[in-house]
């Protein structure tokens, strides 16, 4: 009975017009994003691969407007922290994907070759680099999300965290800090070596973010029972047709 009623407002919940705007957006921005940044990897040095992707990521936001992740990492911390439905997230994520995939096709197409991201370094060395770079993009982020700023700063602190991600890792894994980037050149060259390096760096690092905002720099839970408490009630009591994001 619990499964059933569960199951009926996630439903009801995903076919709403706000849950299915959010998964277009999530879709369009991580495409716009990542084919602005993708593009002139090939060709570019270290310092514009900074600076590309750091104001691309910012140009995304602005133009598909506020409370888009444009990140895998960053809805699991949105998830892991209650400020997004579970299943809402999984969405999320499933449109980044596809926004990923479909930019490296459109590099493919314009350029004729398509280069995952490989990591050049030891793998538990790479997965150390994602960690941290993640680490402090998804924390501009949650800053970001938690303080009132004017609606222009969150976009530019957030291309500021990622060409600073960017200036860090990117002459050593080619700095993913985002799995969508790394899945749509994984799909499309067919190519998955070593492709776990760039979920669980990220992950791994979004977890820690989540944590370190919501347990230590900007504290909303005393002890687990707390967090425990509230999502039984995001997720099984409260109606789900409530959007958080």
């Amino acid at each position: 009975m619990l499964i059933s009623r569960c199951l009926r407002l996630i439903l009801t919940d995903i076919i709403t017009p706000s849950c299915l705007h959010h998964l277009l957006l999530e879709f369009l921005g991580t495409a716009l994003f990542l084919s602005s940044g993708l593009v002139p990897v090939l060709p570019a040095c270290p310092l514009q691969v900074v600076l590309v992707f750091g104001l691309s990521v910012a140009m995304a936001a602005v133009c598909v407007g506020g409370g888009v992740h444009l990140n895998p990492a960053v809805t699991i911390a949105m998830a892991l922290t209650l400020r997004l439905h579970l299943w809402r997230a999984v969405l999320y994520v499933i449109g980044q994907l596809l926004g990923g995939v479909a930019s490296a096709a459109l590099m493919l197409v314009l350029t004729g070759d398509v280069t995952p991201v490989s990591a050049g370094v030891w793998l538990h060395q790479a997965v150390v680099v994602e960690m941290l770079v993640t680490l402090q993009l998804v924390l501009v982020v949650m800053a970001t999300t938690d303080v009132p700023l004017p609606a222009v700063v969150p976009p530019l602190l957030v291309g500021l965290a990622v060409s600073l991600g960017h200036l860090v890792a990117v002459s050593s894994t080619g700095c993913g800090m985002n799995p969508a980037r790394s899945f749509g050149p994984a799909v499309i060259a067919l190519d998955f070596t070593d492709h776990w390096v760039f979920w669980a760096g990220p992950g791994l690092g979004a977890c820690l973010a989540a944590l370190l905002n919501d347990l230590l720099l900007r504290p909303r839970w005393h002890r687990p029972g707390d967090w425990w408490a509230e999502l039984k009630r995001l997720h099984v009591l409260k109606p789900c047709g409530t959007s958080l994001t």
